[in-house]
Order: structure tokens, then sequence, then C-alpha cells
């Protein structure tokens, strides 16, 4: 019986180590970098949004890394980020904001687990006039009447 057991165990480790060493060599047995950024580019506005809103401390600096083990189904398995300088109690509320969000993301499945870390950097300004300027953005001048153009 015992060396039945043994005979088990190490089938089971030997098809372990097979099987992990597949997903290693397989290209789309993970989502790429890109494929990660291209599927949560729909995503950044929520999270910026979420960042700009809980994001408060005296020592905040814009930045915000999210952690992510993203399941094969392509679910969010779990779900972990970093915000410098973000303090208690707006520190939680940055938490619940953001893993309330990362409940509704769903990215490509594939057939293993992929690990990805998004950096962000957030700039909020408050100086007078910052913003958007409205002009007319062409190589050959603005037509007349409109902004900036000669009459």
């Amino acid at each position: 019986m015992r060396r039945g057991q043994l005979a088990v165990l190490v089938v089971a480790v030997c098809l372990g180590a097979a099987v992990a060493h597949a997903r290693r060599d397989d290209p789309t047995a993970t989502l790429s970098a890109a494929e990660v950024q291209a599927a949560f580019a729909s995503y950044v506005p929520d999270v910026r949004t979420c960042y700009l809103t809980n994001a408060r401390g005296k020592d905040v600096d814009g930045n915000l890394r999210l952690e992510l083990i993203i399941h094969p189904s392509g679910k969010i398995f779990r779900f972990g980020f970093a915000a410098p300088g973000v303090r208690p109690p707006w520190l939680g509320k940055l938490d619940t904001c953001l893993r309330a969000l990362a409940d509704t993301w769903q990215l490509p499945a594939r057939k293993g687990y992929t690990t990805a870390v998004l950096p962000f950097l957030f700039q909020r300004t408050t100086a007078p006039g910052a913003g958007p300027i409205e002009s007319c953005w062409d190589a050959r001048g603005c037509p007349p009447g409109k902004l900036g153009g000669k009459k």
C-alpha cells in the first residue's frame, strides 16, 4: 500500500512540474504586458477618479501602483495596491473604492494565472487658468474667424 501511494505522489509531482514547465514555454499561457495594457485602458478613468477623490495626505505624490494576479478566467484573483503618502482614513477609502472597481474588471482569458503591476502617476493642479485651451491645431494656420486666425 505504501509503494502505491508513493508512486501516485511521484507521478503527481512530475505531472505538476511538466505542466508548470509547459506554461513557461507557452507564450499564450499568460497575458502579455501589451495585452494587459490594452485590456485595462478602459478602466483607467475610473481608477483615476478613485485616486483623485480619495488620495489625501500631506505627502501624496500622485503615484499609484496596482498589483494584480489575474485568474485564467480573466477576473482579478488577488488585488493589492501601493499609494505612497496616502494615510488613514483616506487609505481605507481608496482601498474600498479600488476593490469595488477590481470586482468589475474583466481581462482576456488565458491558460494560466498572470501577474501584473500597473504603475500610474496622477497630477492634480489648481493653478488659475490651468487646463485645456481652445485652439485650432493646424500646420497651415487657423482659418479666418477661428480661434487665433486672422480676419
